[in-house]
């Protein structure tokens, strides 16, 4: 059996809709999920142990700013995939 070793970790966080016009001008990565909008970010091992918190929102803050960070209802934390690698150039 093979572990792969992940140089970064993929988050994704949950915020509320009225947001995208500040999303769109910090030129974040997101999907429309209903009304909420779901924010992607590619972590390296020092950026993840330096932002991590257990609550959402403070979590959210350091990564983002506090306006949209204080909007976050959910954080979800992946390895990435092969082609997350691929399309972001995280190697």
């Amino acid at each position: 059996m093979t572990t792969t070793k992940h140089k970064f970790k993929k988050v994704i966080f949950t915020i509320d809709g009225d947001f995208e016009p500040l999303v769109e001008n910090f030129d974040l990565e997101y999907t429309k999920s209903g009304y909420d909008l779901k924010i992607k970010v590619f972590l390296d091992p020092d950026e993840f142990k330096r932002f991590y918190s257990k609550d959402e929102v403070t979590f959210c803050s350091r990564c983002l700013n506090y306006e949209l960070g204080e909007t976050c209802s959910e954080v979800h934390i992946y390895n990435p995939s092969k082609e997350d690698y691929k399309n972001y150039y995280l190697d």
